[in-house]
């Protein structure tokens, strides 16, 4: 199951941000979109991280996400942080908005959950259809090390949460380099104090590029590469903006 529209459901969704691991804080995001201008769009805003944190920073910021589930939770979270926030539901490589963004990006990676160059190039040109022109997009890249991924498979991670424990684990992984697609098998499991278990079994996708042929993506689809922090640990930071001129 390689969508996440339909992997972010359910259980999953629900457990998403008590198991996440690898998300990094907002302020980075805060300092980006009030460097480069608003409005902003987070594409792949989930259930709300770190999108609800720069709306009650006071930025005017949009928020995409392919899941309803997800944009449920974020609504719901939203509400009891007294937050408004305009959210689209759409697939990434398929979006259309009405507005232009000074700023926009992809937070944690998620850029990855697309399964394909032709999604990936699809995904470019939509960004760059709602991107001002003197717009600036940032889009977190991981590059992981699936040597080091494999040392993982058989663990779970536990936390508690309201009471539950909560449990993920990879039971399974597949590399295939010639299509550069990293396929896990992940169990979420959610325990109540009585020891009932809910579980849900499910494929997690994966589409990898090294930041050389992420770059040439990015120049293919009407870009210019402007920057690339590669100081956030697994994440790098992948900034562009558009280039002129450029014939779709």
């Amino acid at each position: 199951m390689s969508d996440p529209a339909d992997f972010y459901t359910g259980l999953i969704a629900e457990l998403y941000e008590p198991l996440a691991s690898g998300i990094t804080g907002s302020q980075r995001f805060i300092d980006f979109v009030k460097t480069h201008g608003e409005p902003a769009l987070e594409i792949c805003c989930g259930s709300g991280l770190p999108i609800l944190d720069l709306i009650e920073a006071g930025l005017d910021v949009d928020g995409l996400d392919a899941s309803e589930d997800m944009l449920r939770i974020c609504n719901e979270k939203s509400l009891k942080r007294n937050l408004e926030v305009t959210l689209h539901h759409s697939r990434m490589q398929d979006f259309v908005v009405a507005r232009k963004y000074r700023s926009v990006y992809i937070a944690n990676g998620s850029i990855t959950l697309l399964s394909s160059d032709a999604d990936l190039h699809n995904t470019l040109l939509r960004i760059r259809a709602c991107l001002d022109p003197i717009g600036t997009v940032l889009i977190d890249l991981e590059v992981p090390d699936v040597a080091d991924l494999q040392k993982y498979v058989g663990r779970f991670k536990t936390t508690e949460f309201e009471g539950y424990q909560l449990r993920v684990g990879m039971t399974h992984l597949e590399w295939n380099e010639m299509n550069q697609q990293l396929v896990a098998e992940l169990r979420y499991e959610r325990i109540d104090p009585n020891g009932k278990v809910e579980s849900v079994d499910r494929s997690w996708a994966r589409k990898i590029w090294s930041v050389d042929q992420f770059s040439e993506h990015l120049v293919n689809a009407g870009f210019n590469l402007r920057d690339v922090d590669e100081s956030h640990g697994e994440l790098i930071q992948v900034f562009a903006s558009v280039a002129t001129p450029y014939v779709e």
